[in-house]
């Protein structure tokens, strides 16, 4: 609890007296900037994730407030952050909630869309749901932080691709297991990438059944975990992944995590 305090005691004592060059505030949400931006094409952007979200998991957000901060270098964000948020000297964004209010943190940077992208797909799924397993919530961020036309040509794609065809598969119930955001490694977080990934774009069926689970969540339901929920319909989701990513294309490789 005292982490969220200390978040939102900066977010009001600091707002006004910091140099933002650009802020827009249409209704229930703030972009504030120290550099030039378009906010509308910002707003676009995070959109596009929200209407994804929305169309393939039912997930949406609530309309309570979002609150974005840009701030103009790492060395500014830095200065300004790490006194409440020391996670943030080795983060280029960072996401919070207190009450009704989501407030996103990033810097300037080549990589500030997909950034964005992975907060605000946190801030939609912690509107809507009172709880998420870390492995789906990361997983999910990581997933749509992309476009979903450059998916596929990711290196996360690439990397999973030839791990398959050694025999990987998806884990859920090591995935389940990860303690902490903090703990997590650049393989927790590819694999994640790889579990959402795969029930995703697997089939219909697959897909179906994350929706169902996340359903349950949002309906105030405790489904359990997700290898359990999804070993009751004998789905075989693990040693249907192998497969699925052996035969996926790999085109081009991106920039990712």
């Amino acid at each position: 609890m005292t982490f969220w305090i200390t978040v939102f005691l900066w977010t009001y004592s600091r707002l006004e007296s910091a140099e933002w060059i650009v802020s827009h505030q249409p209704e229930g949400r703030e972009l504030h900037s120290a550099f030039p931006v378009k906010p509308e094409v910002i707003w676009a952007e995070l959109d596009s994730v929200a209407t994804e979200l929305q169309e393939t998991l039912q997930v949406k957000g609530t309309g309570q407030p979002i609150r974005v901060l840009l701030f103009v270098d790492e060395q500014s964000y830095v200065e300004q952050l790490s006194e409440e948020f020391p996670q943030c000297r080795h983060r280029k964004a960072i996401f919070a909630r207190k009450g009704e209010v989501s407030v996103i943190c990033a810097y300037q940077s080549r990589t500030l869309s997909t950034d964005l992208r992975h907060e605000f797909t946190h801030a939609i799924l912690h509107q809507h749901l009172a709880f998420l397993p870390l492995w789906l919530d990361e997983g999910l961020a990581e997933m749509l932080e992309e476009k979903s036309s450059s998916r596929v040509s990711s290196s996360r794609a690439a990397a999973t691709r030839w791990k398959a065809r050694l025999g990987w598969r998806v884990n859920f119930k090591s995935l389940e297991s990860l303690p902490a955001a903090e703990a997590m490694n650049d393989g927790d977080y590819r694999d994640s990438w790889a579990a959402v990934y795969f029930l995703m774009s697997e089939s219909a069926e697959a897909r179906g059944l994350l929706a169902e689970y996340i359903s349950s969540i949002h309906g105030g339901k405790d489904p359990g975990r997700f290898s359990e929920f999804s070993d009751v319909r004998s789905m075989e989701l693990s040693k249907r992944s192998t497969a699925y990513f052996r035969r996926i294309p790999v085109r081009a490789v991106g920039a990712s995590r």
